[in-house]
């Protein structure tokens, strides 16, 4: 073979031992639900919450950003009614195992724009924590429920298209016919 052709293999051998792995997150796919009662004491699902989730897609910005575990609901309550008894943000390990992983008591101030930000605390040791935010989207009383968790494990190199970002509209999911208690 010439030198110059082993000179452009040689390269393109250089190229892809030097360039960075594309990272993205760990699959995961976590179960989240709205609860009555408190963490120490789970009450029944009151609506079951879009699996947590990293979002798809290549990566951007910097290789050291905090992956962040996330879910998006629709469900059809108001914010008062889960603030007018004990209710809770409960996030499960994952579908196969139902270790509360994270929680938090749906409470505080509500912000002057209608919402409410319920910090979530880990749980067994999983070391995720983060926040649920509740946002009132139109007169019919329905709310967006978005979950956000970091901690745990740190971001690990796998397929981008191993993980899908998801939002959920479960207004057709059954609950108490009165509603949070």
């Amino acid at each position: 073979m010439p030198l110059r052709l082993w000179l452009v293999i040689l390269s393109f051998a250089v190229a892809l031992v030097a360039a960075p792995p594309a990272l993205a997150q760990t699959s995961v796919d976590r179960p989240a639900e709205l609860r009555g009662g408190t963490c120490d004491s789970l009450g029944e699902v009151i609506v079951p919450l879009a699996n947590l989730v990293f979002a798809s897609g290549d990566l951007q910005g910097q290789t050291g950003a905090t992956p962040v575990e996330q879910s998006g609901t629709v469900v059809q309550f108001a914010i008062a009614d889960f603030l007018s008894s004990n209710h809770i943000v409960v996030v499960q390990e994952s579908p196969a195992v139902s270790t509360v992983v994270a929680c938090g008591h749906i409470g505080g101030a509500l912000n002057p724009d209608g919402t409410l930000a319920v910090g979530m605390q880990a749980m067994n040791g999983s070391g995720l924590s983060g926040v649920a935010y509740f946002t009132p989207i139109d007169t019919f009383s329905n709310t967006l429920v978005t979950v956000l968790l970091v901690g745990g494990s740190g971001p690990e190199t796998v397929s981008a298209g191993d993980a899908a970002g998801v939002v959920q509209d479960v207004s057709t999911a059954t609950g108490p016919a009165t509603g949070p208690s």
